[in-house]
């Protein structure tokens, strides 16, 4: 067997009973699998849905936890928050992902609370290329929460080929993030926003783009209404221009102002 995916097994061979918070991205998925895969029914995926998730992304971590549990025997459910309720998260400040992942990571404790013996560890999909100055790292240490990925020194490469080995569906998906981070800092995370963004989004896609973002700009368009950005890789700039009449109208109708196109880094 693979080194790497031995040790990260073995990992799991450490412990009794793991909740993981599960998204449904690569990540998590290798970190719900391996759990699974040695724990069984004493691994609990728990996928915590907002506001900030937008529906493709809710019905991949549902096919996903679907696939695992079929496969391994661990459990999953899901756990639905609003976070737009809560002032200062829709104030939509710098450490915006921390105070999201602290609620995130609360949900999971209370799942696991409710479903696991009290014992039970907590685990989230940090691998070994994320920055440990992102936001997020604090609520996982403030949590006391474990990142196996990490810990077993797996690169974002190495998840993927062993997300690969391991037979998930995903293991090729393009990284995505919520929906919060396409709206600048400082502006404020409304319900509006977020499902104008999505919609974007999906009109491109259903256009025949990939791998891409709608972001909002941190000018305002006409009037003061709200203007969007759509980045799309170096190989589909071109064929993007081609659809920017169809998109622009798009954007119109979705009420963004102004509509541009740029590209992805």
């Amino acid at each position: 067997m693979d080194q790497r995916l031995e040790r990260l097994l073995d990992y799991f061979r450490r412990r009794e009973t793991v909740a993981v918070a599960f998204s449904g991205g690569v990540d998590s998925s290798l970190v719900l699998w391996a759990a699974g895969r040695i724990l069984a029914d004493r691994a609990l995926g728990v996928t915590v849905r907002s506001e900030f998730i937008c529906s493709m992304e809710r019905q991949r971590a549902e096919r996903m936890g679907l696939f695992i549990a079929g496969g391994t025997g661990a459990r999953v459910i899901r756990r639905d928050v609003a976070v737009l309720p809560q002032n200062e998260l829709r104030a939509n400040p710098p450490d915006r992902c921390y105070l999201c992942k602290r609620i995130v990571l609360a949900e999971l404790r209370a799942a696991a609370r409710e479903i696991l013996p009290p014992s039970a560890d907590l685990a989230e999909g940090t691998n070994d290329d994320d920055d440990p100055a992102r936001p997020g790292r604090r609520a996982v240490a403030e949590a006391g929460c474990l990142s196996p990925l990490a810990e077993c020194g797996l690169t974002k490469a190495d998840v993927r080929e062993l997300a690969r080995r391991a037979g998930l569906p995903n293991a090729d998906d393009p990284a995505n993030s919520c929906l919060a981070t396409r709206v600048p800092s400082g502006h404020e995370l409304t319900y509006k926003r977020l499902v104008a963004i999505e919609g974007m989004e999906r009109a491109a896609l259903d256009a025949g783009l990939i791998d891409l973002r709608a972001r909002l700009e941190p000018e305002a368009g006409p009037n003061g209404t709200d203007a969007v950005r759509l980045l799309v890789r170096s190989n589909q700039l071109m064929f993007a221009e081609g659809q920017r009449p169809r998109l622009a109208e798009r954007a119109r109708f979705l009420g963004f102002g102004n509509f541009s196109l740029g590209m992805r880094q």
